[in-house]
Parts: structure tokens; sequence; C-alpha cells
């Protein structure tokens, strides 16, 4: 149902939507529920329908470069919520980002209602898009990535050894990545959203892919690295995640790709702690580096 006003907001929103509503034109706000931050869908006083992202000001730099990271993608040709403006308000203790509206539902909740034909098709057209936003430059240089990432795993290693507290069968883990850790050597780096998953990637009532939610801060990576966000249900979203790879190649991956997504994967699982089996389960105890959904031979009907 449509919002009306502010009347279903609390008394700390809707003081701050009424600030902001006189520099701003907000006529309608309805706070975002799911959002892990503040955020709210408005609606100006000439129809436009807006995102609007309210935090604190330490870092408004960083928001800053945020905001730049949007407009660069737009750049691409990326279906993607565009900045309209910025600023702080509340004698320079809080601020907004306001963004345009992306229409749609997100991946989590369309894709299990999709034929398998409709998931391979939706992945391809997420693969072309993470082609796209990859072929751009980055905002910075960074420093090379075989250097900055093995710094990185090796005190995630030191991490895990160090804690009394471990996952079942964590270290098949630790050796993957102790053995093959040549694999981050002379990687390319370019632009990278930052946070990609299902999330973040939304369909259209026109069946179109929209992205959201840049993971701001660092845009500057191998692309590979991604594609390790891949949620326990790849098995039975398998069509949408082959459809993904295949989209982003134009064709089947070379050879030296699953190897390095296993590597991605083994060490995002462990440095956010989730749970490895059902990265041990593709990939058979770390035997196998493609993993068990990908399905080869299937093609678009």
């Amino acid at each position: 149902m449509k919002p009306t006003g502010f009347n279903k907001l609390s008394p700390e929103d809707a003081g701050i939507i009424l600030e902001l509503s006189q520099k701003l034109d907000i006529t309608v706000a309805k706070r975002l529920a799911m959002a892990q931050e503040r955020k709210f869908y408005v609606e100006t006083a000439p129809g436009e329908k807006r995102l609007l992202r309210i935090g604190g000001t330490e870092h408004y730099d960083w928001l800053e470069n945020e905001f730049r990271m949007y407009e660069c993608i737009a750049t691409a040709g990326i279906n993607v919520m565009r900045p309209v403006s910025m600023g702080t308000f509340r004698e320079g203790t809080l601020s907004y980002q306001l963004y345009t509206w992306l229409d749609g539902e997100d991946l989590v909740t369309a894709l299990p209602r999709m034929s398998p034909a409709e998931q391979f098709a939706v992945g391809e057209q997420c693969g072309a898009a993470a082609r796209k936003i990859h072929s751009l430059s980055p905002l910075y240089n960074a420093e090379p990535w075989g250097i900055r990432f093995k710094r990185e795993v090796q005190d995630k290693i030191q991490s895990y050894n160090n804690n009394p507290v471990k996952f079942q069968s964590g270290d098949l883990l630790v050796r993957y990545l102790k053995d093959n850790e040549e694999l981050l050597d002379n990687r390319p780096q370019t632009f990278t959203h930052g946070d990609w998953n299902t999330c973040n990637l939304m369909l259209s009532p026109d069946g179109q892919i929209g992205v959201i939610d840049i993971g701001g801060g660092n845009n500057c990576n191998d692309p590979w690295w991604e594609f390790w966000e891949i949620t326990d249900d790849a098995s039975t979203q398998a069509h949408f995640y082959t459809g993904q790879i295949k989209g982003y190649f134009k064709s089947e991956p070379p050879a030296e790709y699953f190897p390095l997504l296993a590597y991605y994967m083994s060490f995002g699982r462990l440095k956010w702690e989730y749970d490895y089996q059902c990265l041990l389960n593709w990939f058979d105890d770390m035997r196998n580096p493609m993993p068990t959904w990908y399905l080869k031979d299937y093609t678009a009907v």
C-alpha cells in the first residue's frame, strides 16, 4: 500500500523527515523496515519517487566517495539507483543521501518463484551487468592485488588458528588457502560493486535487472572476487548462478576461474564465519574446484 504522509513514522524519524522536507520537498515517507541502516522510501511534491539514506557525518568523505561510485556505474549503462543530492543537517551532525528509486523486488524473494529457464535468463542479465561494471577503471590506484590480498588471507588464517572455537572441517579451507595462494598473482584490478549478491540485485516489473547498495569504500579489486558471496541455496538456484557465470564470460569461463572462485569463497566464509559445510559439499572437501551446482552443459532453451 502506498504510504501517506509521515503518520506511520516514529517520532524520531518524523522529526528527521519534517526537517529535511523543507530542503528536499518531501511529502510522503516510509521507513524501510528490512534495511540495516536508516533508509526511507520518499516522494517529493512533484511526485518523484526517491530513496533517502540518513547517517552520521564522521565518515562524510567515505559517503562522498560512495556517491561518486553510483555516478560512475550509471555511466556504464547499468540500471542503478542514481544519486540526486547529498548534504548535512542538524548543525552538521547528520548526513543525507537522496537517490532515484528502483521499482521491483530483490532476487532473494523473486528467484524461488522462477522456473529454471527464467532463473538462467536472469542470471545471464546479472552476469552481463557485472561485466559492464568491471569494464570501468577504479576511482583510485591500489597496491598489487596479490600483495594486499595475501596479507588479508594470512591475517585471517592467523586469527583462525588463534581462536579456540572452530567450525568443523575449517582446516580444509585453511589448507586450500595456503596451498593455492599463487592464484592471486598478477590478477587485474577493476572497478567493483563491492557487495554483489541477490539482496542487492533488483528485478523490475518489466523483467530488467537493477543494482542497489554499492559496497562503498574500496572499489578497486580483482573483478572475480566480486562473486564469492554465493548463498547456501545455490544448489536449488543452480540455473541462476550458472547463468550469471556464462553471462559474465559470454560462454564457458576460463580454466583458472573455478579454482579462484573456490579460493575466494573459502576466504569469505572463513572471514565472516559462515557455515562451511555447503562449501565443502560443493567442492568435494576442496578436492574439486568446480562446484557441484554449476551446470556445465546447460544452455538457454
